[in-house]
This record gives C-alpha cells, sequence and structure tokens, in this order.
C-alpha cells in the first residue's frame, strides 16, 4: 500500500539579474520547508563558472547528503532506544562523493557517514553491536532504500562497517 506524501517543499525561482541577457540565468532559488523553513539555494560551486556563482552555502547536492544522514540516524535512534540502549548524542560528519557519469554529467555515487555517538553512561554499545545497528538502521530506512547512491557507515576508528 502506497502512502501519498503532502508537498513539503515549496520551490520559488525567478531569473533574477540575468533577466533579459540570453541563454543567461541565476541557479539561486528560495526552498522553503514545510512547517516554514526558508532555505537560499543555489547550485553547487564545483558545478558553476565562476560568473554564475550566486555564493549561497546550501546546494541540492548537500541537502542530499544531509537527508541521507538524518535519515539514517533516526532510524539509528528508533532501534538503539527499541533495544534499550540510551544514546545521549550522535553527530555525524557525513560526506558526499561527486562523481561523473559521463562528460559533464555528474551524481552523487557515495556518501559517507561518520558518526560520533555518546552512550548514557549506564548504557553502551560494543561496537559490533554498534555496526549491527547501523546495518538495520540502513536496511530499514526509506530514503536509503529510495536512492542508488552507495552509502557508507565508518566505525569510530575510521574503517567502513
Amino acid at each position: 500500500m502506497a502512502t501519498h506524501i503532502q508537498p513539503q517543499a515549496t520551490i520559488d525561482w525567478s531569473r533574477g539579474k540575468w533577466s533579459g541577457v540570453k541563454g543567461k540565468y541565476s541557479r539561486e532559488h528560495t526552498c522553503v520547508l514545510e512547517g516554514g523553513v526558508k532555505l537560499r539555494v543555489s547550485d553547487s560551486r564545483a558545478m558553476l563558472p565562476e560568473g554564475y556563482r550566486d555564493n549561497v552555502g546550501v546546494d541540492p547536492e548537500k541537502t542530499f547528503v544531509a537527508t541521507i544522514a538524518s535519515a539514517h540516524m533516526l532510524g539509528f535512534l528508533h532501534l538503539a532506544f527499541g533495544m534499550g540502549v540510551e544514546v545521549e548524542r550522535y553527530q555525524d560528519a557525513a560526506v558526499g562523493i561527486l562523481s561523473e557519469l559521463s562528460d559533464e554529467v555528474y551524481w552523487v555515487s557515495e556518501v559517507i557517514l561518520n558518526p560520533r555517538i555518546t552512550y548514557h553512561e549506564r548504557s553502551s554499545a560494543s561496537a559490533t553491536a554498534e555496526a549491527r545497528l547501523h546495518e538495520l538502521a540502513h536496511e530499514q530506512c526509506f530514503i536509503a532504500n529510495s536512492i542508488k547512491t552507495t552509502v557508507t557507515v565508518l566505525a569510530p576508528d575510521g574503517q567502513r562497517s
């Protein structure tokens, strides 16, 4: 049974400073998320020539990486707390790898999650148990199941788990 997701983001774009200049347009736009959070978004600086850069800090590639990291974390926390493991803090410095498919066609080929988890003093998880929680979180994550990008979780020692 499918569930329809209500609109959660509104995109608003206008041509901006390039209005009237044939073939040129601004990449900057606004994304308003459900709840009223407003983001200024533009294309990745790495993908644009200097003259087209809008100096906006958020791009779709970064939000894609953040979405994957956030969804994974939420799945991990759900599983951990369900098993009685008390997590106090979860931090992740996630990285996206942009790869070329063909001549100037790119994709986010891999997202590397680098979670650092702090447990309550009366609760913890062994390295093996933590790795298994990450595996289960990935297997059950609807975002991870919706993408073709490889998601890699690094263990606290920096090794791929």
